[in-house]
């Protein structure tokens, strides 16, 4: 009798104990947003540059002169940045103008994804025409853009190594917080040719901070990012820009840009491009 009635009482405790980290799981998972499907990807909208955030910095924009609409006063069609703003610090400022001066001389105006170029972070976030895919695991995010299938890594509930290699994505370290998934990005390349925080040409250093919060919207339709850029080599003041995606049901394919360079450059050198990326050897 007291042997049957010591084995329902380990039973009962062993019923509670896996009831008990049942709860402790659904607790923990109530905050992962469901990002990642085979079925579904996410697809910029509202246009190719952050959205300001009210009350924060904004992020850098074009320049007054020479709105974005097809032929204005001044009959410049390609994207010209706001070299002068305020924010930011007299290189960056200088480089800009270059680049917007290279605009009025006739040559192409720069961004990475249409060069085949890594987007970088946060610029990636702002590649538009093909979506992205994300896959969670408990211990990694990757983010996975269909163009070029460029993968970004994002380690969770760890901290930033001690010894991290300088890259064009940093090193990017996250955890989940009230259904939203917060990201931690440091590591960069410094001022590195082609490597631009958005789409207008704006240029970083290697101290940059970068931080992320994406979170669902629209009942999982959508999906948002506010992001925080911190660079005191480059900006006077953080700023702040707001990103969308709407929900696509489909499944990732291939897309390969950088394939067969030298013909494109050939038959497209007088349209003044900048070069694409090439491997002048295998990188295995």
């Amino acid at each position: 009798m007291l042997k049957r009635s010591w084995l329902r009482s380990a039973a009962l405790v062993a019923f509670l104990a896996a009831r008990s980290a049942t709860s402790a799981l659904a607790a923990d998972t109530s905050d992962v947003p469901k990002l990642a499907s085979a079925d579904f990807g996410w697809l910029l909208q509202g246009g190719i540059d952050y959205r300001p955030v009210p009350g924060k910095v904004a992020p850098i924009s074009f320049d007054p002169a020479y709105p974005q609409k097809p032929g204005n006063q001044r009959g410049v069609m390609e994207r010209m940045s706001d070299a002068e703003n305020a924010n930011l610090k007299p290189w960056a400022q200088e480089l800009m103008r270059k680049y917007n001066q290279d605009v009025l001389d006739g040559h192409r105006a720069f961004t990475a994804q249409a060069r085949c170029w890594p987007g970088g972070t946060p610029g990636q976030l702002l590649f538009p025409a093909e979506p992205y895919f994300f896959v969670q695991t408990p211990k990694e995010v990757w983010m996975i853009w269909q163009r070029q299938q460029e993968v970004r890594r994002i380690f969770l509930d760890v901290p930033h190594s001690v010894d991290r290699k300088p890259s064009w994505f940093g090193e990017s370290v996250g955890h989940y917080e009230n259904g939203e998934l917060i990201v931690d990005t440091v590591g960069f390349l410094d001022k590195q040719e082609f490597d631009f925080v958005d789409n207008w040409r704006t240029p970083h250093t290697k101290d940059m901070h970068v931080v992320e919060r994406f979170r669902l919207v629209d009942g999982g339709k959508g999906l948002e990012a506010t992001v925080t850029v911190d660079d005191p080599g480059t900006f006077n003041q953080p700023w702040w820009g707001a990103v969308r995606w709407q929900r696509v049901d489909r499944r990732q394919e291939e897309s390969i840009c950088a394939e067969n360079n030298q013909a494109f450059e050939k038959y497209f050198s007088n349209q003044k491009e900048y070069p694409m990326p090439q491997a002048k050897a295998a990188d295995f």
